[in-house]
């Protein structure tokens, strides 16, 4: 699934961030940061753990940019993070996750 999603940076410009979230994004979540994706989506008071959030919205980011994903690293995740105001993430957290979320889902209909 491919979307836009309008993330501030530190001056206050929005910035429109290509994603895409497809089968492998789990896959490749957990390649790149050791961590399962979808046990830490949500935190035990049940918020959105916007660590992860800005993970998986890092990664869906160059999936849409078409970059080599076996050479990405947390040195170039936090160089990313620094484009963005420390509320961005918090701020589109429900944005991100749907993009994510809606990639699971099945829109075909079942033969009968």
């Amino acid at each position: 699934m491919y979307g836009e999603i309008k993330l501030n940076d530190p001056k206050g410009d929005i910035l429109t961030i290509p994603m895409l979230a497809n089968a492998a994004t789990p896959i490749r979540y957990k390649m790149l940061f050791q961590r399962d994706l979808l046990a830490g989506i949500v935190t035990s008071d049940g918020n959105f753990d916007t660590e992860v959030v800005s993970k998986l919205a890092f990664l869906m980011a160059k999936q849409a940019a078409k970059v080599d994903l076996t050479t990405l690293n947390m040195d170039q995740y936090v160089e990313w993070l620094e484009d963005f105001d420390s509320m961005a993430f918090i701020d589109n957290a429900q944005d991100i996750l749907d993009l994510f979320i809606k990639s699971k889902n099945n829109t075909s209909k079942s033969k009968k």
